[in-house]
């Protein structure tokens, strides 16, 4: 691993994409910053972090094996392997909330934005921000933020979970290959956030309904069954849970 550690920065996906594309950047690098100015969410949202209480970092790992139509299959691995190492290190039941948001007792405790490098049909590397509440005591106006240190009542030392949860992801994705897809993906449906359970969503027009997630497609589409007996599947933002 090659470890580059910034005071401040505006975002480290952004400060690893510079690297790739200016320089020759070593196989699994890691970036990671105290305070990121303009952290990344899906889509543009913003990522709010705590300085030395948080962590927040992007990795990068070349890719091999895996064409541009699975890029979903890492948004699956990464996950399901952050999840996994978090329930382990805190004690606590880890759900992931489509597509790629860590829960911990039903409120969010980390994101992750994934950005992968495509030439031609194929995947050749990928960026993977996270951010992870570790032992941040208040959230200020968010209701539904937690971190570790809350739900587990342990206090953690942030670079001892940095080399873990990193170990973990460049694990992951050191074996990805053609037949990932279908092995990752019943473990991504398990942590899947209310699945099975009928819930409120709301579309972009403010229009709401009932659904009950099912799973997801090895696109990345969200599956839904509806009361009427009719199912739906959804891209990311085409529609908000309501909890």
């Amino acid at each position: 691993m090659n470890l580059i550690k910034l005071s401040a920065t505006d975002s480290t996906n952004s400060y690893l994409a510079a690297l790739a594309k200016n320089s020759a950047l070593k196989d699994e690098t890691i970036v990671v910053t105290d305070l990121q100015k303009k952290g990344r969410g899906q889509r543009e949202s913003v990522w709010q972090s705590q300085p030395t209480r948080s962590l927040t970092f992007s990795v990068f790992k070349r890719i091999g094996g895996l064409s541009a139509q699975q890029q979903f299959t890492i948004s699956m691995l990464v996950t399901v392997a952050v999840a996994d190492y978090l329930q382990k290190l805190s004690g606590t039941a880890i759900t992931v909330k489509w597509p790629n948001d860590i829960m911990a007792a039903g409120k969010k405790c980390g994101g992750i934005l994934i950005e992968n490098q495509v030439r031609g049909s194929a995947i050749k590397s990928t960026i993977v921000g996270l951010g992870l509440n570790i032992n941040e005591e208040v959230f200020t106006n968010l209701p539904q933020a937690t971190s570790l240190r809350l739900v587990s009542g342990k206090t953690y030392d942030l670079d001892i979970i940095l080399k873990g949860v990193t170990s973990e992801i460049f694990s992951a994705l050191s074996t990805v290959n053609q037949e990932a897809t279908s092995s990752i993906q019943g473990r991504f449906d398990q942590l899947l956030f209310k699945k099975g359970i009928q819930s409120r969503y709301r579309f972009p027009n403010g229009t709401e309904f009932l659904g009950t997630i099912t799973g997801v497609n090895p696109l990345g589409q969200l599956l839904m069954d509806l009361p009427d007996g009719g199912s739906l599947k959804f891209w990311n933002k085409e529609i908000e849970m309501l909890y």
